[in-house]
């Protein structure tokens, strides 16, 4: 009997294993994703169903915008038309503010309101345009005052420099624009030694950059002198030799050498002591050294 067992082959055979935690979490980790694609599918369905909502929303406001500007806008254009054809808004005054040398019958010239019927037909960009042809005006401003007047408001380049043209004189200011040509002789100081042509000077013209540049120079000199109560007495400026500016007193019968202007407070210190010391005496001062080694003198005229 056991020779019969011992031939026998037993044949092993393998349960199929239970799903485990691992497939449990398999299904739950499917059943979650899937969950939440339906969430995505259900928000992105109501976001179309909102902007639709939206859109439907905003077309009728946007209408009524459009609709409502288009009204103001007709509106504005039928206030001007009315306006530009009253009687009461015919130009009956005009205004000029802080004009000196150019008189208000020259700025109304220039300015010819008389092709205007009404305030508001005044193009006010081009008579500012117009009023700035003269050379004196730096800059203007037009505006209507209602119902009838028109307000001009100036701002003036101011002579501070003559140029010596035979018998006349070109006017010029700060920035070397010229201003007028006269044969009147301000009060003013005369460059001497200037390069720009002035056989064809007139007003409007400016100096040639060079002598811009000699300009800020001769605008410091004077601010110096000023501060030092001489510049009344400076008659010429001669800036011919930059590294030698000559000033003319002619009323002090004196020619000063100031050298390049360097130090030029220290210069005009001295020139107004010698000044002082040397009244009524005609000579020559100069001032063209290193006056931290070298003294200032006066030279009297024999």
């Amino acid at each position: 009997m056991s020779n019969d067992l011992d031939d026998e082959i037993i044949i092993g055979i393998n349960r199929p294993k239970t799903p485990k935690n691992n497939q449990k979490k398999k299904y739950k980790k499917n059943g979650s994703k899937s969950s939440e694609s339906k969430k995505d599918s259900n928000k992105k369905v109501a976001k179309k169903a909102t902007s639709n909502k939206k859109n439907k929303i905003d077309k009728p406001i946007k209408a009524r915008k459009g609709l409502i500007f288009f009204l103001i806008l007709v509106a504005i254009i039928a206030i001007i038309v009315v306006l530009m054809n009253l009687n009461i808004c015919k130009i009956s005054n005009i205004e000029v503010i802080d004009n000196e040398r150019v008189t208000k019958e020259q700025i109304e010239e220039l300015a010819n309101f008389n092709q205007y019927n009404n305030l508001f037909s005044i193009n006010t960009i081009k008579a500012q345009d117009d009023i700035k042809k003269n050379a004196y005006i730096e800059d203007v401003k037009v505006s209507r005052k209602f119902p009838n007047t028109v307000k001009i408001t100036v701002k003036e380049r101011v002579p501070k420099y003559m140029l010596q043209v035979a018998d006349s004189y070109v006017y010029i200011n700060n920035q070397g624009y010229m201003l007028e040509v006269s044969v009147e002789k301000l009060d003013i100081p005369i460059i001497v030694g200037f390069k720009t042509d002035l056989s064809n000077a007139k007003a409007g013209n400016r100096l040639e950059v060079e002598d811009l540049k000699k300009m800020e120079t001769i605008i410091k000199i004077v601010e110096t002198a000023r501060a030092n109560d001489i510049v009344d007495s400076i008659t010429k400026i001669d800036v011919s030799n930059d590294k030698n500016y000559t000033l003319i007193l002619e009323s002090e019968q004196k020619t000063v050498y100031l050298g390049d202007c360097s130090d030029l407070n220290t210069k005009m210190l001295y020139l107004s002591g010698i000044l002082s010391q040397t009244k009524n005496i005609a000579g020559e001062i100069f001032l063209n050294m290193d006056l931290n080694t070298d003294d200032a003198y006066f030279r009297e005229q024999t």
